[in-house]
């Protein structure tokens, strides 16, 4: 997709739908496909109607010329459009500019928080509070990262804001490699002293980060919770060979001795988005597609999970292949779509993110979505470890600290993707490759998938890892992987 096109599929998906084929089609066909979601938009937002997929006919529909009206010869006038996105909260927000700028101030005051309760740092102001004029003061400022760059004495110069002012930071020397793990929108304190009232001599950066935990639960016996995500229903590479035989084995038909024994006390089961392939997610997607219609997608899902024992607690948030608004925070599944799932006993459906106590464990569920974004932004790290990728967002304290990329995000009246609580397990999934680690005391998960390597990866260079599950005692915390291959 290049110019009108990209601009008018990108606009149409930031309001939350998705485009069939057949409108995919009659929109490239299109003379100006950005008017034509302009047009689109508007007469939605007339009249109040959220499909989650754009048919054809409705394409068509705004293609077919107009008569002027017999009363004028003056051309039609497109009226102007402001997307409006359900909050998570049931609050509608427009996203406007005013919205975002209230969003990053809530951001700011939440993460500033967070920082100056540590005790290091309970005499730390923020930028604005900086004396003008002062040569050589000592300063503990935090701010937000608005921009970094490389001088050309090879300096790292990065711009720190807060709602009032501004002011820079420069790393020098053995500080250039802190200075590399800096990302844009994140809140940070820079310790240092100032050259003047704008510019600050760094001599260390804090992040917000979590400290050292000791976690406990109240599972007073072995008692397992597995996590998986991307199963991808109703796409041709979904491993459906695979996935049954997890299914069979989390119902205690299959697997040796010792993972049979898992089985039996798996309490719960945390599924972390993109449970089905969905429809029109992009480009000539109905290609890679062996079930094209999004309703029997669920229903095979459905099908599937009501294999699993009644007694297996199970917890769903959606992905970005799933029916469901496609900005973060995002709501639960469209239960207009996943209504069988709705109507199990055993399902939780939630959204994205999302915190649960399980056995006194907490934990802190996303789908990933933001491991597009920071993961080619972070030193050391890549889509062959999520994991380290997944503690840095942990050090953030924040699930999509970089605004404006891959990922996007609702300005909604309260920022809830800053990590607070502080959780001891840490789920996500979204780049199909599992992955392990402890960061602090926090168990760090990511759970891989169950399809297999599709053209966008494989241009990508990216080669999942599927049909791996994390599995966790929740008496002990211990960590293990169970393979179905």
């Amino acid at each position: 997709m290049v110019g009108s096109l990209k601009s008018a599929y990108e606009a149409l998906v930031a309001r939350g739908f998705q485009l069939s084929p057949e409108a995919y089609a009659l929109l490239e066909s299109s003379a100006s496909p950005e008017a034509v979601a302009t047009r689109l938009l508007a007469s939605l937002e007339k009249t109040g109607e959220k499909p989650l997929i754009i048919e054809g006919s409705q394409i068509e529909d705004l293609l077919k010329p107009k008569p002027p009206p017999a009363h004028s010869h003056r051309p039609e006038r497109s009226e102007g459009v402001v997307g409006i996105i359900a909050g998570g909260g049931g609050r509608q927000i427009a996203g406007t500019v005013g919205d975002f700028r209230e969003y990053f101030v809530q951001r700011f005051r939440g993460l500033e928080r967070i920082l100056k309760s540590r005790a290091d740092l309970r005499d730390a102001s923020s930028v604005s509070s900086i004396p003008e004029g002062e040569k050589w003061r000592k300063v503990k400022a935090i701010g937000m990262v608005t921009s970094k760059r490389e001088s050309k004495s090879g300096v790292t110069v990065v711009l720190l804001e807060d709602t009032l002012g501004s002011a820079e930071a420069v790393f020098r020397g053995n500080l250039k490699e802190k200075a590399s793990r800096i990302l844009i929108d994140e809140v940070i304190c820079v310790t240092g002293a100032t050259k003047n009232g704008r510019t600050i001599m760094a001599d260390d950066v804090v992040w917000p980060d979590i400290t050292p935990r000791i976690r406990s639960s109240s599972a007073a016996e072995d008692t397992y919770v597995v996590m998986t995500s991307d199963i991808h229903i109703g796409s041709k590479l979904f491993m459906r060979e695979n996935f049954e035989s997890f299914i069979g084995w989390i119902s205690g038909e299959n697997g040796s001795d010792a993972t049979r024994e898992i089985a039996e006390k798996t309490k719960y089961l945390i599924i972390a988005g993109d449970v089905v392939d969905g429809v029109g997610v992009y480009p000539n997607q109905e290609e890679e597609l062996s079930i094209k219609d999004l309703n029997r997608q669920y229903e095979k899902a459905a099908e599937y999970l009501s294999m699993i024992p009644s007694h297996i607690k199970i917890i769903i948030i959606p992905g970005n292949h799933d029916a469901c608004r496609p900005t973060l925070p995002t709501p639960p599944i469209y239960r207009e779509y996943a209504g069988q799932i709705y109507s199990m006993g055993n399902v939780s459906m939630l959204g994205d993110p999302a915190v649960v106590s399980l056995d006194g464990a907490t934990f802190l569920l996303t789908h990933g979505r933001s491991l597009d974004d920071i993961i080619p932004a972070l030193p050391n790290c890549s889509f062959k470890e999520p994991q380290k990728a997944m503690a840095e967002l942990l050090r953030s304290r924040h699930i999509s600290p970089i605004y404006g990329e891959k990922t996007p995000l609702a300005p909604e009246a309260m920022d809830s993707l800053i990590i607070d609580p502080v959780p001891d397990i840490f789920l996500a999934g979204h780049v199909h490759v599992w992955g392990l680690t402890d960061y602090r005391g926090v168990v760090v998960a990511n759970s891989g998938t169950w399809q297999g390597q599709t053209k966008y990866q494989l241009s990508m260079g990216i080669e999942p890892k599927p049909c791996v599950v994390p599995v966790v005692n929740l008496r002990n915390f211990r960590a293990m992987t169970l393979t179905f291959q």
